[in-house]
């Protein structure tokens, strides 16, 4: 977990699974360059796998090689087609995880689980 700089005004804890605890440095929390620079170290010369990632390097502001990506939100067959004009649109991690995997994540009402959804994704 990450630790911030400013107040937070609301952890979102439906989607983020993140509550106050873990932005503490006495369970862990680490800063975002700290953070970033693991993560970067992590990545170099990987094959990223993941869902929406371009979401999670932007707010990162990390460059993957795009050729070392695998996104299941970008992958044509996985996408379905928006309105009537054709376009391909990704698709929710949780609709292709119960279509694909007969797998039912992100429920209502349960926080989200970050760890859920990348296993999920390399599923």
């Amino acid at each position: 977990n990450v630790r911030v700089d400013q107040p937070v005004t609301n952890y979102r804890t439906y989607v983020s699974g993140i509550t106050s605890q873990n932005l503490l440095p006495s369970n862990g929390a680490i800063t975002f360059d700290e953070c970033r620079s693991k993560v970067a170290s992590i990545l170099h010369g990987k094959i990223l796998v993941g869902h929406a990632l371009k979401n999670d390097l932007a707010v990162l502001r990390i460059h993957h090689p795009w050729q070392d990506i695998r996104d299941t939100a970008k992958y044509e067959p996985f996408m379905k087609t928006r309105f009537d004009d054709n376009v391909l649109w990704p698709r929710k991690l949780r609709e292709l995880c119960k279509e694909k995997l007969g797998k039912d994540i992100q429920q209502v009402g349960i926080p989200h689980s970050p760890i859920e959804d990348a296993t999920s994704a390399l599923d």
